[in-house]
């Protein structure tokens, strides 16, 4: 997710900036189409409060605002294996994510097995 403000940062830095590019950032960034949109839409309805060096506080906002606070349980259960899937675009933190909860399980005594489904990246 910081890879993605910094990109709106770099894009965003002047006095006027482009709805369609940011939307084009948002997209790219892993968010998704009906949430990009509906983020953009949120922030033209406050556009006028909204200067364009606030635009990363005011994407902030809005992530956080549209994401569920729940937390998810993601203690493996006693009876088998618990399977997390993880997906998204290449470059968007998936692996050093899963690794990092994978890190987290084992802390906490767990057997942790991870298996990479692409197969079109050597590095997978």
């Amino acid at each position: 997710m910081a890879g993605l403000f910094k990109r709106i940062l770099s894009k965003f830095s002047r006095e006027k900036f482009d709805w369609d590019e940011l939307e084009e950032t948002l997209i790219s960034g892993d968010l998704g189409v009906q949430l990009s949109m509906q983020i953009i839409e949120a922030l033209q309805e406050k556009r006028k409060s909204i200067n364009p060096e606030d635009i990363i506080d005011a994407c902030r906002s809005e992530i956080r605002s549209i994401l569920p606070t729940d937390s998810i349980d993601i203690t493996p259960s006693e009876e088998g294996p618990k399977v997390i899937l993880v997906v998204g675009v290449n470059g968007t933190g998936k692996t050093t994510s899963s690794a990092k909860l994978a890190g987290l399980l084992k802390s906490k005594g767990h057997s942790v097995m991870l298996a990479a489904a692409d197969t079109f990246r050597a590095a997978a």
